[in-house]
């Protein structure tokens, strides 16, 4: 995991915070980071529709399901709900699923012939 430094947070813990500005400024990096990496991911979801065969295969209930245990797994390591971390991820899951399946959609569609 990135330090708060890597992040480009200028205290390096909360608890060397000096004021409500040094912690307004590591909840706006950490958002900032969040959603940059959300972008990355879509990158990843996108590019795995070229290894579907079909719209139906992109759902992978399977995947999903051996997702979140992992993902509560993960919140528990951290110290945080899982029964917060777990909905979460799987409105994320499910989202990123239909972006997924729109892009598919777009590049497979049934091209026209110019009339």
């Amino acid at each position: 995991m990135p330090s708060a430094k890597d992040l480009g947070i200028r205290a390096e813990t909360p608890a060397d915070c000096q004021n409500l500005g040094d912690i307004r400024q590591a909840i706006d990096t950490i958002d900032r980071t969040l959603i940059d990496l959300f972008g990355l991911r879509m990158g990843y979801v996108l590019e795995a529709a070229r290894f579907k065969p079909d719209v139906a295969s992109i759902p992978a209930p399977e995947r999903v399901a051996a997702m979140l245990p992992e993902r509560r797994r993960w919140a528990e390591e951290n110290g945080l709900n899982p029964d917060f971390i777990v909905p979460l991820f799987s409105q994320i899951i499910q989202w990123f699923i239909q972006q997924q399946i729109h892009h598919w959609e777009q590049k497979n569609a049934p091209r026209r012939e110019a009339e």
